[in-house]
């Protein structure tokens, strides 16, 4: 049997991680957390940032960390899991459970809100939707 070395735990998608460890911070109560950096990560946290669900975010280069500041989130339903993909049109994009719910797809502009997705009349994967 392989094992992890200690400190180090295998992640299979960054972005259910990344959106996981704020539903749970935020929930707990926590005024910061800390998540593994990637580029992805950071398009989510700068969706997130516009609107207002976390008030900022730092990079530790030195350290691939990312240490997000008092998230402001009730609850995050993730769509696409690196097992299942869901995919939609322009015109097909759900509508969120809130007014001020924030659906991000993944378009080939890059990420980006549903509602600016409609305004665009792109399409792509469905991420997750955060309210």
């Amino acid at each position: 049997m392989l094992k992890e070395p200690a400190g180090k735990t295998m992640i299979n998608s960054l972005s259910c991680d990344l959106l996981t460890r704020i539903k749970n911070g935020s929930r707990a109560g926590r005024k910061t957390i800390s998540a593994p950096l990637s580029k992805y990560s950071l398009n989510i946290l700068e969706q997130l940032k516009k609107y207002s669900f976390i008030t900022a975010y730092t990079v530790n280069t030195k350290e691939r960390t990312i240490s997000i500041s008092e998230p402001r989130v009730l609850d995050i339903e993730i769509f696409s899991t690196p097992g299942r993909r869901l995919y939609c049109t322009s015109k097909t994009l759900p509508w969120g459970k809130t007014p001020k719910s924030l659906i991000i797809i993944s378009t080939s502009t890059g990420l980006l809100s549903q509602k600016e997705a409609v305004t665009k009349k792109l399409g792509g994967e469905l991420i997750a939707e955060i309210w």
